[in-house]
């Protein structure tokens, strides 16, 4: 190992610690919201949304100052519309990091265990994040928050990606259901670093570079509005699919 890669773990090291204090000085405003369940109004649930975005971007741009990664966004628009759901392929740990900051008070959907983990399930339930449980509560209640006019953001692999993007049917789902719009963000990331499973001291000497682009939207109301749920559902999957595919297919390294 060259001095180069001890120095990249030595930063790496630290940023995750940095992370770690940041979530835990935010524990010391969510828990008491938990406690109370102050998170049911929708001021707190706000505030709670607004400190996580400032935290978080925050970390990104300490993560950018440092040397560690650098980033951009080609998006359309901005994407703050009301009752518009967000979908990512999901190739890092810190995609979500970066997402929640760049949509005004947008909801998303995490990972169930998170509910659990020390330093964000503070966060997760003072926010209402919902937790991929997998099962019909998780369905309910992202097409209810899409009908209430949050934006929803969410990663439909349900874990990280490997080596292919292979996408669950919920999310089509809950488009038709709940969603005024889709928009579909390709995130690309070189080179490949904090996937699942992935010790984070594994990092690579060089700067991580993501690149975060919206290839597709799609107004629900104007798509096959003629025909039954279920069968517009199957096909909005699989356009999905579709398009990822073309996509990084067409821009593969």
């Amino acid at each position: 190992m060259n001095l180069r890669q001890i120095f990249k773990q030595f930063i790496a090291g630290a940023l995750f610690v940095l992370f770690a204090v940041i979530c835990m000085i935010g524990n010391i405003l969510f828990i008491p919201i938990i406690v109370f369940r102050l998170n049911r109004f929708k001021a707190v649930e706000n505030f709670a949304r607004d400190k996580v975005a400032v935290a978080w971007k925050f970390f990104i741009k300490m993560t950018e100052a440092f040397g560690y990664l650098e980033y951009k966004f080609d998006l359309k628009s901005e994407l703050n519309d009301g009752s518009q759901m967000i979908i990512a392929n999901h190739p890092s740990l810190l995609d979500v990091v970066f997402l929640v900051p760049k949509f005004k008070r947008i909801n998303c959907i995490v990972k169930g265990s998170l509910s659990k983990n020390i330093f964000l399930f503070a966060a997760i339930r003072a926010c209402n994040y919902i937790p991929n449980t997998q099962n019909d509560e998780l369905l309910q209640k992202s097409i209810e928050v899409l009908k209430n006019g949050e934006n929803l953001l969410i990663f439909p692999e349900g874990t990280r990606t490997k080596d292919e993007i292979v996408f669950h049917k919920a999310a089509a789902y809950i488009a038709v259901k709940g969603a005024k719009s889709v928009s579909l963000l390709a995130i690309r990331m070189s080179p490949r670093s904090l996937k699942k499973d992935q010790p984070w001291y594994k990092t690579p000497s060089v700067r991580i570079k993501y690149d975060f682009k919206e290839i597709f939207s799609l107004d629900m109301s104007k798509f096959m509005t003629h025909k039954p749920d279920l069968v517009r559902a199957r096909r909005l999957h699989e356009d999905i699919i579709k398009i990822y595919k073309e996509e990084f297919d067409e821009r593969a390294d």
